[in-house]
């Protein structure tokens, strides 16, 4: 029966926790987002090509309507607007401050309630 050596199964063994290792990095960082409380939306604007909205006393930037996915979620957010329901409006960034006016990062998801 053939036999790996020690001192390459040990370099085999590190490479795989290496690699391990990025892929639970990289899969932990595909899903750090932050929620923002649910809420009704007070008022929205759109500005040349940017949407901001008001929520719980603070501006928010929605997006760019040229940037996929902006348009698709202006439209549920007013929908919600309209219709006084509630919204969560979610950020790509954990530490996003959701208590602080920005007008600089965009949302990556609009949820909508019935209630």
């Amino acid at each position: 029966m053939h036999t790996i050596p020690q001192w390459k199964f040990g370099g085999i063994c590190m490479r795989i926790r290496v690699i391990f290792s990025l892929l639970f990095l990289v899969s932990a960082n595909t899903y750090a987002r932050k929620d923002c409380p649910i809420a009704v939306i007070d008022n929205i604007q759109v500005e040349n090509a940017g949407v901001l909205y008001f929520q719980r006393g603070v501006w928010r930037k929605l997006g760019t309507l040229t940037d996929i996915g902006t348009k698709e979620r202006f439209s549920a957010l007013l929908a919600a607007h309209m219709a006084g329901k509630k919204v969560m409006v979610s950020y790509n960034n954990d530490n996003f401050n959701c208590n602080e006016t920005d007008y600089t990062t965009n949302a990556i998801i609009v949820r909508t309630y019935k209630d």
